[in-house]
């Protein structure tokens, strides 16, 4: 049975690179597939750990095609398709929801808070009821990360947009604030629309935390390579035991932190190469992880692995 769109614990998939920067489509499917055969529910292409604000129209495609490769009922492919242009996104987000390849089609589209432009709470309302109302049939993840946007979808603004469009079947919060998580869920709650829209945790640090405020999944990076001990804090939490929550939090802490000491997906692109699944390449702007910072993401994959946390292979 293939499961609710946009829940338990999917991956923010990185973009591998070829040394002239072109898309390395052999890592990307070894990326694809460690992260299926790791017993993840999904993965998210095109998000800004993709780095998806350097990627081609074609690049894209390229990359939605492949990854639908490995597309079963327990793994679903999601794409990022938000801009800072309700147009443009409207534009993008009919494309991929009426993409097809490999006799597959996307299972949901993560749209993101238009970034720079600031819009205002009735600008976010209207931006993202036009992307849900252009792809009625395609779940929707709308997608809340303040620190990297400028702008803040508020808990009343999400319950009215879920309120018209009932294809809004989630939201990824990164704001990285529990309380902003617990507002969330209460605003749904007292709308009576929490079995409509799953709340993903989109902040590794504070994954466990926000399962105790109405969290019930979540979109991470980490999970490229934590994904055994990513999954058991989910499985842990849904089942009520959060004394195992507690020690895995614990346990995993390292990698959740220093994985953001520097800007995502730099410290991640690094690890990755360290355990040869693909090369260390980012686009510019941005530039690869430098020598102090290095340190940091070291030390904390030796510490995960000291307390018993498994990486990926």
């Amino acid at each position: 049975m293939t499961a609710k769109a946009f829940t338990g614990v999917l991956t923010a998939l990185a973009t591998p690179f070829n040394e002239d920067f072109s898309i390395d489509v052999a890592a990307l499917r070894k990326l694809l597939g460690l992260q299926r055969d790791a017993g993840l529910h999904g993965v998210v292409v095109c998000g800004t750990t993709g780095e998806s604000p350097t990627l081609t129209p074609a690049e894209k495609d390229l990359l939605v095609s492949t990854a639908l490769e490995f597309q079963t009922d327990r793994f679903r492919i999601y794409v990022g398709t938000g801009s800072y242009s309700t147009s443009e996104t409207v534009s993008v987000s009919k494309h991929f929801a009426q993409f097809k390849a490999h006799g597959q089609t996307v299972a949901g589209l993560m749209v993101v808070t238009p970034y720079y432009n600031k819009p205002n709470q009735t600008g976010l309302r209207e931006h993202f009821l036009s992307v849900a109302n252009a792809v009625p049939d395609t779940p929707v993840c709308l997608y809340n990360v303040p620190g990297r946007t400028a702008c803040t979808l508020q808990p009343s603004t999400l319950t009215a947009i879920a309120k018209e469009a009932k294809n809004v079947v989630a939201i990824k919060e990164a704001a990285g604030d529990v309380r902003v998580i617990t507002d969330m869920s209460l605003a749904l709650k007292s709308a009576g629309l929490s079995n409509q829209v799953t709340i993903l945790s989109g902040d590794d640090p504070t994954f466990a935390a926000a399962l105790l405020c109405g969290a019930s999944g979540v979109i991470s990076v980490t999970t490229h390579v934590i994904p055994s001990a990513m999954l058991a804090i989910w499985k842990a939490g849904s089942e009520g035991n959060f004394a195992e929550v507690s020690r895995l939090h614990a346990a995993t802490y390292p990698v959740n932190t220093q994985f953001f000491c520097a800007p995502n997906p730099i410290p991640l692109k690094w690890a990755l190469e360290k355990l040869g699944c693909c090369k260390n390449i980012l686009r510019a702007p941005l530039t690869r992880l430098e020598s102090g910072e290095i340190s940091l993401v070291s030390n904390a994959l030796e510490s995960v692995k000291a307390s018993g946390v498994t990486l990926l292979k």
